[in-house]
């Protein structure tokens, strides 16, 4: 897997990203509140421009209502990891 910001698996996490921030019905300024970083920053994971780290995408998900695992989950199973 490459450690690219546009590799695809990637990609896959930061539309998963944004859509649970959508489907919670928060703006990047209401999330970027509740998870203690800049709107900047959340506009540039959701358009590729930063890494999201695992803390912070725990932090993420449990705002947008969604357990962590569970979120890491369907990323999995929509994007397999190859070796």
């Amino acid at each position: 897997m490459s450690g690219s910001l546009y590799d695809a698996n990637y990609a896959s996490l930061r539309a998963l990203l944004r859509l649970l921030r959508i489907n919670a019905g928060l703006t990047q300024v209401e999330l970027a509140k509740r998870i203690q970083v800049g709107q900047s920053y959340v506009s540039k994971i959701e358009r590729g421009e930063n890494f999201v780290d695992v803390y912070l995408f725990a932090r993420w998900c449990k705002v947008c209502g969604e357990r962590p695992g569970k979120a890491l989950d369907r990323l999995l199973k929509e994007d397999p990891v190859e070796d």
